[in-house]
C-alpha cells in the first residue's frame, strides 16, 4: 500500500489530528502543532464525505496531490484563524516591562 491509498482513508487523518492535538496539549508545544491537528481533523471530515459521496457526483479530491495541498492550505488557514482568536488585544497602556 502506497501513499495514494493512505491519504484517502479518513481514519488516518482522524488519528493524525488526534495525535497532534493531544501531543500539543500534554507535551506543551505552546499551540505549535494544534492548528495542524485541527486541519487534519477537518481533512478527516472532508475525505470521509468525499469517499461516501455526500456531494453526489462532485468529487473534492482526484489525486493525492490535491489532498496534500488541501491539507497545507487548511493548516495555514487554521494557523491564521487561531492566531486571530487567541491574539491579545493591545491596550493603550504602556507595558510595565519596558525600562
Amino acid at each position: 500500500m502506497d501513499l495514494n491509498y493512505w491519504v484517502f482513508v479518513a481514519e488516518v487523518w482522524l488519528v493524525i489530528g488526534l495525535i497532534l492535538i493531544i501531543s500539543d496539549i500534554f507535551l506543551g508545544f505552546n499551540f505549535f502543532v494544534l492548528p495542524v491537528g485541527v486541519a487534519a481533523l477537518i481533512m478527516s471530515v472532508l475525505v470521509y464525505s468525499d469517499n461516501n459521496a455526500v456531494f453526489d457526483t462532485f468529487y473534492l479530491f482526484d489525486t493525492w496531490r490535491v489532498v496534500i495541498l488541501s491539507f497545507a492550505a487548511l493548516s495555514v488557514a487554521s494557523v491564521l484563524l487561531l492566531k486571530f482568536l487567541f491574539q491579545r488585544k493591545k491596550k493603550d497602556e504602556p507595558d510595565i516591562n519596558i525600562y
